[in-house]
């Protein structure tokens, strides 16, 4: 995104110094006195005015930029200066003498708009004084190829601030100029990043809209401006792309800043498997879950949106994600895979290569569904938590902010299967990362054998026959290798039956009768607490194993509980799908 902005303020500066270069260089030479008849006289200099500004571009950029255009129309007595199909275009040669001397930058630029309108430029402005007021600057349909490409000899320098350079740029003959507005309508933003495979960025529909512009001595360090400009306000529509490993395309109806309220704002974010299902698990060759992301809206307040531009840095105060449906799919006919020792969340945002911290993520009326294709099954279970309600607080790998409150928090509520109360909550300690500590505290209320056997029998290969859970809570401490806690699980008159695949006919189960038997009288515990008895709490524990993800990890630690709490062997819960 800062790539737009700078370009459009060499677009401006071009403008401008044809202004100005009518101003100094023609008019008074020239000895030009308005008067009622069309300034044939500055029209007919039109050509000069052209090649005045193609020089002004080839020496203000070391011979990088050479500029076209096809038609410009400076009306004075009108008030207007037009300029109509502009190209600025690298120079091959020049771009070959600048890398041999160190002197090119990371990105180079191909930029063309359809016009550029200037309104209100005052003939007393034209002919004495050092202020300059213009009314209005209108751009066109401007369409800006970026070509990146990292440069070894750039990486320790340090560029000026943005305004101050720019101001150097303009301010040679003039003490101010100040603009009532800037419009930059229909533009796109094309990134070719050559240090990235295949990496093309595309954004359409790029606008911009800038008041109160004051260019002066006490401007050209003011922060809390945009480009000189009181109030500004930029989106960009249709934006999408593809993500590094190619599975993914993600795309956002709209994305909008408003530089007064430091808020960006994404519209419709989405991200979907490229191809759909099946040609996602054609790409696979071990187990991997597919996701699916959509969310309306989601509203950062209080951002450095400048740094977030230059890919500096994302620091926000609050954000906010409403409304979004998160699912995942996982096909465990598919081999394991080995998970990478650091791919807990707070891990993965250790590595960010950038300095993170947004104080207070909030999430409102997520929903959330996770599902398993079983084929020891032949079938598939989905997990459903709905109206998920909560917040992150501390998301940073800043050390300073670490230093000052070590731990990344999250909390959330919701609706487990449509009809259950749940409620869980993790920390997570980033002041020891490295080793992966956190932890964890999980509670859920009242449920029956309707509830869980949809998600049961597909994914558990069992189902149950009759009984009802009153509570269920779990507490964990663990790390990069194990989980230790303590749980409990509330029920009563439980009796479970194990199922299996019905080779002779696809999608058919049938029960082990025997074995279920079994289980139950000599087993399986029907009731917690047994008459009599007080609530049975178990410890929890597992070994972290190579092919364990952070909720894998989890789920597996409270799942030997569980089966603990009932009379199983905790070997139950190593099954091989």
């Amino acid at each position: 995104m800062k790539r737009i902005y700078v370009i459009i303020s060499v677009v401006i500066i071009v403008a401008i110094t044809g202004y100005l270069y009518i101003r100094f260089s023609v008019l008074k030479t020239k000895n030009f006195k308005p008067d009622n008849a069309k300034a044939n006289s500055v029209l007919d200099l039109r050509p000069a005015i052209i090649a005045k500004l193609q020089q002004l571009v080839k020496d203000g950029s070391d011979g990088l930029y050479k500029l076209s255009i096809e038609k410009i129309e400076p009306d004075v007595l009108a008030s207007r200066l037009d300029m109509m199909n502009a190209a600025i275009i690298p120079d091959t040669a020049s771009i070959g003498k600048l890398d041999s001397a160190h002197k090119l930058a990371d990105d180079v630029f191909k930029i063309s708009f359809s016009s550029l309108h200037l309104e209100g430029i005052g003939i007393d402005d034209l002919l004495s004084g050092d202020h300059v007021s213009l009314k209005e600057i209108v751009i066109r349909n401007p369409v800006i190829d970026v070509y990146h490409r990292k440069r070894w000899y750039n990486k320790e320098k340090r560029a000026e601030n943005d305004s101050a350079t720019l101001y150097k740029k303009i301010m040679k003959k003039i003490k101010s100029i100040s603009v009532d507005g800037i419009e930059v309508t229909g533009g796109t933003l094309v990134n070719h990043n050559f240090s990235k495979k295949n990496n093309v960025s595309r954004f359409n529909e790029v606008s911009i809209k800038m008041q109160s512009i004051l260019i002066d001595s006490t401007t050209q360090f003011d922060k809390s401006r945009f480009l000189f400009a009181k109030q500004a306000e930029l989106s960009t529509k249709n934006f999408s792309g593809k993500t590094p490993d190619n599975l993914y395309i993600f795309k956002c109806e709209a994305i909008n800043i408003s530089t007064t309220e430091n808020n960006l704002t994404v519209q419709k974010f989405q991200l979907h498997p490229r191809g759909g299902k099946q040609q996602f698990e054609s790409k696979l060759t071990t187990r991997r879950g597919m996701y699916d992301i959509e969310i309306p809206k989601v509203i950062f307040s209080d951002i450095n949106w400048w740094q977030l531009a230059n890919e500096e840095s994302l620091i926000a105060k609050k954000a906010v994600v409403e409304n979004g449906e998160f699912t995942v799919f996982l096909n465990r006919s598919f081999p394991f895979r080995n998970v990478r020792r650091q791919s807990f969340p707070h891990q993965m945002l250790m590595q960010i290569p950038i300095p993170i911290y947004i104080k207070r993520m909030q999430f409102v009326k997520l929903n959330v569904s996770y599902s398993e294709y079983n084929p020891g099954m032949d079938k598939q279970g989905t997990i459903y938590v709905n109206d998920v309600n909560g917040q992150v607080s501390n998301i940073t790998n800043v050390p300073e902010k670490i230093k000052l409150d070590k731990f990344m928090t999250v909390t959330s509520s919701g609706i487990f299967m449509h009809k259950v109360s749940l409620t869980n909550g993790f920390q997570f300690d980033l002041s020891k990362y490295k080793i992966g500590d956190f932890t964890m505290n999980l509670d859920i209320g009242p449920m029956d054998s309707a509830i869980l056997n949809p998600i049961a029998a597909p994914m558990g290969e069992f189902m149950i026959k009759k009984g009802s859970i009153q509570r269920g809570t779990a507490h964990i401490k663990g790390n990069n290798f194990k989980a230790t806690g303590k749980g409990v699980l509330l029920y009563k008159d439980l009796y479970l039956v194990g199922l299996k695949k019905k080779e002779d006919k696809p999608g058919g189960i049938k029960k082990k009768s025997v074995l279920s038997f079994i289980g139950n009288v000599f087993l399986i515990k029907n009731a917690n607490p047994l008459k009599g008895e007080a609530p049975r709490y178990h410890d929890l524990g597992s070994e972290r194993g190579p092919h364990s993800s952070f909720m894998n990890f989890v789920w597996k630690t409270i799942y030997i509980g569980v089966l603990k709490t009932i009379g199983l062997p905790p070997k139950f819960a190593d099954k091989p799908y």
